[in-house]
């Protein structure tokens, strides 16, 4: 692994360990990089604030599991990921502070979705505007689906939390598309 990746990696790894002993919000740029044994200027070459870093983490732990796994099982994989790393996850998910991770995750879930919108479309067409307005707003179910779940402290494990919302997602997803498409 290249020094820079590394270097990630170990801020990534601190972050995750300080975020046991206390709320992401409350901890500090210099707390990580103290705990880390790097220096501020570290930090700053690699992210520009502590939310870049959490998306990172995501970003990161999303790609380790694309690689290995088919498209039909990355959601399920990708919930039971962040089972695994509850503590990280529900304060990463529950943080209020700019850039969050619900934003990243918003974002990235839009561009899932638009290909799902795509690819069911198949031949048929629906508009541009559409695609759009049903992309956000299932966007949005499935992150404020995701945040309640963290914010109840992820209570439930991920099978059943895929089994209760996966098919309504898919199901919504293919009527929009049902009704929408020419």
């Amino acid at each position: 692994m290249p020094k820079p990746e590394l270097t990630k990696k170990l801020l990534a790894d601190t972050l995750k360990k300080l975020v046991s002993q206390k709320p992401l919000d409350k901890i500090s740029v210099g707390e990580i990089v103290d705990a880390a044994g790097l220096n501020r200027q570290t930090f700053y070459y690699h992210f520009t604030d502590k939310q870049e870093l959490v998306c990172w983490i995501f970003d990161t732990e999303v790609a380790m599991l694309t690689d290995k796994k088919q498209n039909n099982t990355l959601f399920d994989d990708l919930m039971e990921y962040i089972y695994s790393e509850k503590d990280f996850y529900i304060a990463a998910l529950t943080s209020d502070v700019q850039n969050n991770l619900r934003e990243h995750i918003y974002n990235v879930g839009c561009s899932w979705v638009t290909n799902k919108i795509i690819a069911v479309l198949g031949e048929r067409e629906m508009e541009e505007n559409a695609i759009t307005l049903f992309s956000r707003f299932l966007s949005n179910a499935a992150v404020g689906s995701l945040v309640r779940w963290a914010q109840e402290g992820m209570k439930t494990n991920p099978a059943q939390y895929n089994e209760d919302y996966a098919p309504i997602m898919m199901d919504y997803l293919e009527f929009l598309v049902n009704k929408y498409s020419k």
